[in-house]
């Protein structure tokens, strides 16, 4: 597009304006941006320093929001205060609270009857996985396990985190 400008001493003056390509859309077939997902989060419940560090790292890594807790009454301390998470894993032998006692604690409170347990011991035999499980736990992971084992129980109780 192009269009005199007022005359300037000497002579014409053009101005030269680029036209512009113009695409309407229809607004019905244009998606609005997806709203961010949040990752699931797990409450790693174990005692020992060094392995609740290395499974929180190992969590988090895979795209989880990780919460600690050092035994099981930390846990009811922290759940009891509000907070939320979509999975629990936790060790079987704690001092204070154990994992067993941590497990009939939660599927006797309405707030905590649906949560997914996941329960891990390195006294591991199947007396102890069948009394796990009767306690309300949704799987068992005898110690020592890998990291791929753990991801895959996570995955298959909370789905895996969007990416």
């Amino acid at each position: 597009m192009s269009a005199p400008a007022a005359e300037p001493a000497g002579g014409d003056l053009v101005i030269d304006v680029p036209s512009a390509t113009v695409v309407w859309e229809d607004r019905a077939t244009v998606s609005e941006p997806s709203q961010p997902t949040t990752p699931p989060s797990v409450l790693v419940v174990e005692d020992e320093t060094s392995v609740r560090s290395m499974l929180a790292l190992a969590i988090r890594a895979a795209g989880f929001t990780v919460h600690l807790a050092v035994d099981g009454q930390d846990a009811c301390d922290q759940l009891d205060a509000g907070l939320a998470v979509d999975v629990l894993l936790m060790d079987i032998r704690m001092p204070r609270m154990g994992g067993i006692e941590l497990l009939r604690f939660l599927r006797s409170d309405p707030r905590f009857v649906g949560l997914p347990v996941i329960a891990m011991s390195a006294y591991s035999d199947e007396l102890q996985e069948q009394e796990v499980r009767a306690a309300g736990a949704a799987a068992f992971l005898p110690k020592p396990f890998t990291i791929a084992d753990l991801r895959a129980v996570l995955d298959v109780i909370s789905g895996p985190p969007a990416r």
